[in-house]
């Protein structure tokens, strides 16, 4: 097997904190839907809603840690045995991932803004978002946009999922470089 550097630890944890957030937001994110939609509004929406909120804007914050960590700390290069094609792909996947994964919470930020829906957890407000007018029908588009985002997201990270345990199960030394 051949000899694979890990990522620094903090990435690691950082992926992993982010992952498991993300793993919160998906059904959340579909249950509230599915519940303002069908207009059963109430305590568990409201809950629903509030704590997708601050979990996505939590993801937006620590994007940014990552995306400075991405260009102060470089990842470790991919062995010479992965084929160059495979190498552009999974590149490829984890720059898509990053720009929906700040392109998705930014365009809820601008919904609830817009909207306006700011209060999370705790009656927590979400600052603001500058220059996004208080404008219903322009909330109602960007939630469209942000859900039509969310499940672009939620497919590369399916594709994601899928290299991962690949690697692992060809035992190539990959999957160990995130845990």
């Amino acid at each position: 097997m051949t000899q694979i550097q890990k990522y620094p630890l903090a990435w690691r944890l950082l992926h992993w904190l982010m992952a498991l957030m993300i793993f919160a937001l998906i059904p959340i994110g579909i249950t509230m839907a599915e519940r303002a939609e069908h207009g059963i509004w109430g305590a568990l929406t409201n809950t629903l809603y509030n704590w997708h909120k601050l979990i996505g804007f939590t993801v937006l914050l620590l994007m940014v840690v990552r995306v400075v960590m991405k260009v102060w700390l470089k990842g470790p290069a991919y062995p010479d045995t992965l084929p160059r094609h495979l190498q552009l792909a999974a590149h490829s996947l984890h720059h898509l991932l990053y720009v929906m994964l700040v392109l998705t919470p930014l365009l809820g930020w601008a919904g609830v803004t817009a909207y306006p829906a700011l209060v999370t957890v705790a009656g927590y407000y979400l600052p603001a978002m500058p220059f996004v007018p208080v404008d219903e029908a322009l909330a109602n588009r960007l939630f469209a946009i942000h859900g039509a985002f969310a499940i672009t997201l939620g497919v590369l990270i399916v594709g994601h999922i899928g290299a991962a345990l690949k690697h692992l199960i060809d035992k190539d030394g990959l999957f160990r470089r995130m845990l």
